[in-house]
């Protein structure tokens, strides 16, 4: 099976780190990374068809269709699939497994006993990265243990590309997805409080799913009204050595109503700030929120199941904050 990098940038050399006859997350501490899945209508408009009601055999469905592989990296070339699809309806899950490889060639030196010599020689270098991930269709809320070599961003747009080509395989496409970083509010708030001053906040919000929460129907009011798919706010402060003010950042109404949707996953946030006079820049889409799993189970099916255990905490406790 695949094994642990040492680099978490996308295109860089993966280094294997596993002990033989282990997996790479076998009695580690790892973080399960938290994205949500969102359907919305084609930009194009609403289908005659319409988003089909079941959103898991919807999934099902567009992953089944979506053949081949995903490429990112740019020096070091990766492809992408996803397998070991599993649906259980009734828990709610859809489960599976994620991850890139790369196949290419390099030089290596061995000792050749009848010339006495070393001699160089061509060998293959296969390496590969695989982690299992967990959907919960209530909340859709998506899980991801966090391989090192996994980049957050890159995660997102391969299970965004993969549903996508999937829904362009359909008969009737009629949904545009999305895979967005849950965001952690309570970190936000940390970096505004660790900054000697705030310069900006850049806030995007983007147009919901059909079932999105009630608490934040005035933006989706204000969407529809301009008939926008999205609507992005700055907030720069008026003056770069006092800085925006970090209390109004918390309780204002408007920018708290903006905060909290992008941290719900309707959006982001991006921040720019000062720190011992040095820029420091805050950005929800690489900093997904995060669910510690410890010891992590030694088996596939075991890492998965606790995966979707992490996934739920994670869910259930950002219910009671709300």
């Amino acid at each position: 099976m695949p094994g642990d990098s040492s680099s978490p940038a996308d295109g860089d050399e993966a280094i294997s780190t596993d002990e033989p006859g282990q997996h790479w997350f076998a009695g580690k501490d790892v973080d399960t990374l938290l994205y949500r899945i969102n359907r919305r209508p084609p930009v194009t408009g609403e289908t005659l068809a319409g988003q089909p009601e079941d959103l898991l055999e919807h999934i099902e469905e567009v992953l089944r269709l979506a053949h081949g592989t995903v490429e990112t990296g740019r020096r070091f070339k990766r492809l992408w699939r996803i397998g070991n699809r599993v649906s259980d309806r009734d828990a709610g899950t859809f489960t599976g497994m994620i991850g890139w490889a790369r196949s290419g060639a390099t030089w290596s030196s061995f000792w050749d006993e009848e010339q006495q010599a070393w001699v160089d020689r061509i060998v293959s270098s296969d390496v590969s990265a695989v982690a299992p991930f967990a959907f919960i269709v209530n909340g859709r809320y998506l899980g991801l243990l966090r391989h090192s070599s996994f980049s957050e961003t890159t995660v997102a747009k391969v299970f965004r590309d993969f549903l996508n080509r999937g829904e362009r395989a359909r008969v009737f496409p009629t949904t545009d997805w999305d895979v967005e970083p849950v965001g952690d509010e309570q970190g936000f708030y940390q970096w505004v409080d660790e900054m000697d001053r705030i310069l900006d906040v850049n806030l995007v919000f983007k147009r919901p799913n059909p079932d999105a929460e009630r608490e934040f129907e005035g933006l989706f009011a204000r969407l529809d009204a301009l008939r926008a798919e999205r609507i992005r706010e700055v907030i720069s402060a008026s003056s770069a050595d006092r800085g925006l003010d970090k209390q109004a950042l918390r309780t204002e109404p408007g920018t708290h109503a903006f905060i909290a949707a992008a941290m719900a996953a309707f959006g982001y946030v991006v921040g720019h700030g000062v720190l011992r006079g040095r820029r420091v820049a805050y950005d929800q889409r690489r900093r997904a929120a995060r669910e510690r799993i410890e010891n992590v189970s030694a088996t596939w099916d075991g890492a998965t199941q606790e995966v979707i255990r992490a996934v739920r905490r994670a869910k259930e406790r950002r219910q009671r904050n709300e």
